[in-house]
């Protein structure tokens, strides 16, 4: 029963007794006992860090199967209880943990391990756990311990995620980890997509706790009697993160005691602001893209604040990663000679013809030729075809997505690049033609003509990013359908 309901009970029932004289003095003190165990019954009734409210904010429906990130802090555990008790209600479809072992801290580390599986077999929550060895990994790929223990628990916790076929990812983060991430990001440099912080969601990581206030945390738990692993790197000040917890938090908690409170809120104004910019290139993309490139003359007239927004776009569906650094020189390319070519990071060109911005890979690869794949993937420097046998099929919008009659498709088959005299019978086309014709009355560029194409011999099925050939088109008698996803990324 909430606390409203109690409330409007209470009322209720002195209601009866009012219009009444009161008989005796017995009387008079059943009606004040009452008041007085109502009272305390809302007064100490079990309040909650997270609720429907904040599952809403990150798209979380009554169907989520969400796995939460255990640590065994104080953080992550007050989330489990949290959700463990909206699943009870069924507010979700699935509760699972996951705990992963750094190996950094030896006896402590096994410690918290061993804590999270107990919790979760005493809550009955289905739990998995791994060991890394996060110092090797971190000296391995020149990481610090942080960067390399993030990559390592985000790649296990998609692998607990896929094992128990759950749709989301919960994390602990709360309203100071989102005023500090502000912070770090001011004192990095950033752009205002940097200054909005974390989100309630993104992708399939959800933070239900953003708005939580930490001191709650520990109240939560000492209310419900819950014990929690204490972690003492979080004491240290080596990273810059903990710096900022432990040194410039308190100072500007001189100024503003509720900073947090503060510092969160105005990540949230500005991250409706970017919404809001983002949406306006997002428009502006859609007017101007040519194919794969941009138009280069509208995208030079274009007000910063939307052009920039659709260079970073573009680079980060190229290689995943954007520095402000390179959007500055690409949109400078803009003005360059024609013909200019620019390296930028994770192996990503940008180059001008006369009309068009390009962002990708330079066509100028190497031949190449793997063996397809027909349940699997085939991966080639020009992109990864993903392919699986179905028994349904749809329209596809673009060419990155087909739909082929498996019966009709030849034995041996090779994803390779172009080759002079291939030969490709268009989807609705009247005919067979030469590959380069068609490519010519589509209007492809030549720096956008190297598609990793489907064949056997000369013969082109499917040209990626462009469409199948008639020859294998799913009709009403086809029985078997072979369905393929082209990533138009590299190997890399």
């Amino acid at each position: 029963m909430n606390e409203r309901q109690r409330i409007v009970n209470c009322l209720r029932q002195v209601a009866v007794f009012f219009p009444q004289l009161l008989s005796n003095e017995f009387d008079a003190g059943r009606i004040a006992l009452y008041f007085i165990l109502e009272i305390y019954a809302v007064t100490h009734e079990h309040w909650r860090l997270i609720g429907e409210t904040e599952l809403a904010a990150c798209a979380c429906s009554p169907k989520e199967r969400v796995l939460v990130a255990l640590s065994g802090g104080a953080d992550s555990t007050a989330l489990l209880l949290s959700l463990n008790e909206l699943y009870i209600e069924s507010k979700i479809g699935g509760l699972f943990a996951a705990h992963l072992n750094h190996g950094i801290r030896g006896e402590s580390a096994l410690r918290d391990q061993q804590f999270c599986a107990a919790l979760c077999e005493r809550l009955s929550i289905p739990f998995d756990t791994e060991t890394a060895d996060v110092p090797a990994y971190a000296k391995e790929h020149g990481q610090s311990l942080e960067q390399a223990g993030r990559e390592l628990r985000y790649a296990f916790l998609e692998r607990a995620r896929i094992r128990f076929q759950a749709s989301v990812i919960a994390t602990a983060h709360h309203q100071d980890d989102q005023a500090e991430t502000l912070l770090l990001h001011l004192i990095r440099g950033s752009g205002l997509i940097g200054l909005c912080g974390m989100q309630p969601r993104s992708g399939n990581l959800i933070r239900p706790m953003l708005g939580v206030e930490k001191t709650k945390i520990p109240a939560y738990l000492a209310e419900r009697g819950e014990a929690y692993c204490q972690d003492e790197t979080n004491e240290e000040n080596e990273a810059m993160r903990n710096r900022v917890r432990h040194e410039l938090m308190p100072m500007l908690a001189t100024l503003n005691p509720s900073i947090a409170q503060t510092l969160s809120k105005t990540s949230e104004l500005l991250a409706r602001d970017e919404a809001l910019l983002t949406s306006l290139a997002n428009e502006a993309e859609d007017v101007i893209s040519l194919g794969r490139g941009l138009g280069r003359k509208a995208l030079c007239e274009m007000e910063e604040p939307i052009a920039s927004r659709i260079v970073r776009k573009r680079i980060y569906e190229s290689c995943g990663e954007v520095a402000q650094a390179d959007i500055r020189r690409v949109l400078a390319l803009l003005s360059a000679r024609t013909g200019t070519k620019i390296e930028l990071h994770g192996n990503v060109t940008a180059w001008t013809d006369a009309q068009t911005l390009w962002i990708g890979e330079h066509p100028d690869v190497a031949q190449y030729e793997m063996v397809f794949v027909p349940e699997g993937e085939t991966v080639t420097p020009r992109g990864t075809f993903f392919s699986e046998y179905t028994s349904s099929w749809k329209q596809t919008l673009d060419g990155v997505e087909a739909y082929l009659d498996r019966n009709k498709l030849p034995q041996d088959l090779v994803v390779r690049s172009r080759r002079e005299g291939d030969r490709f019978y268009p989807l609705g086309a009247p005919g067979e033609r030469k590959l380069s014709d068609v490519l010519t009355d589509k209007k492809i560029a030549k720096e956008m003509r190297d598609l990793p194409l489907l064949c056997h011999e000369n013969q082109v099925y499917y040209a990626a990013g462009l469409t199948i050939s008639d020859r294998v088109k799913v009709t009403p008698e086809t029985r078997e359908i072979l369905h393929i996803i082209c990533n138009r990324g590299t190997r890399d």
